[in-house]
């Protein structure tokens, strides 16, 4: 199958996304990969606040299937803090294209993300915010537009969990190194979590090397298997 100009990351030569069941994927290996639902159901009285952090934001497929995700898990009165990094920020007219083959799913979803990211300035650098009050409660997206390191440095308080899913190692090493990864273990709460599509052996040691115990979890698709990390 031939894929659309749009759906290409021209600076890594990458799709954003699978695009078949690329919003039940995420939801597969990066929600229920890094354990949200136990999270919740093991949510201490007095708590409902949530730091999650994403290294790749890209068309911000992975937030949209998150809202799809918590609007439909029962919960009440989340407090979502989602930190994201994008160095490469897309227009929101591209974010609507990228975004729509899931339009029957998620369209009403799609048009609250383009249009509060729409009146973002993604030309300035350093931290950009948008709120979304949704049936679960309210999450607040924290797009830090530059680096990944600098903004995994700038977070005030450690995260829950992690979605790593900036490309893969082969087509964008620079948000797999060691160093990155290194930073990620150092802001992750003990118990904590962190899940992403790639199995590579480099990535594996640098996420064990941050903290983290693996394991291999059946993948999602044509993907045999992918990581979770749990930050001990």
């Amino acid at each position: 199958m031939q894929i659309p100009p749009y759906l290409v990351n021209e600076r890594y030569d990458d799709r954003y996304f699978d695009v078949v069941n690329a919003i039940e994927e995420a939801k597969h290996i990066f929600f229920r990969g890094s354990g949200l639902p136990d999270i919740f159901a093991a949510t201490r009285p007095g708590r409902k606040e949530f730091r999650i952090g994403e290294t790749g934001f890209g068309a911000g497929r992975l937030l949209i299937a998150l809202l799809d995700f918590l609007d439909d898990c029962g919960a009440k009165d989340l407090e979502i803090a989602y930190h994201s990094v994008e160095l490469h920020p897309v227009t929101s007219k591209r974010m609507a294209a990228i975004l729509g083959g899931f339009r029957n799913e998620v369209g009403p979803l799609i048009d609250l993300l383009v249009h509060a990211y729409g009146s973002l300035d993604i030309t300035r650098p350093g931290w950009h915010r948008i709120r979304l009050v949704r049936p679960f409660g309210r999450l607040t997206l924290n797009l830090w537009i530059g680096e990944a390191l600098e903004m995994v440095h700038a977070l005030a308080a450690p995260c829950d969990a992690w979605f790593l899913d900036g490309h893969g190692p082969k087509k964008n090493p620079s948000i797999w190194r060691p160093e990155l990864l290194l930073a990620i273990g150092e802001k992750t709460d003990a118990g904590g979590s962190c899940a992403t599509y790639t199995v590579a052996g480099a990535v594996r040691r640098g996420l064990i090397a941050a903290g983290f115990s693996i394991d291999q979890r059946p993948g999602f698709g044509g993907k045999k298997a992918v990581l979770r990390g749990i930050k001990q």
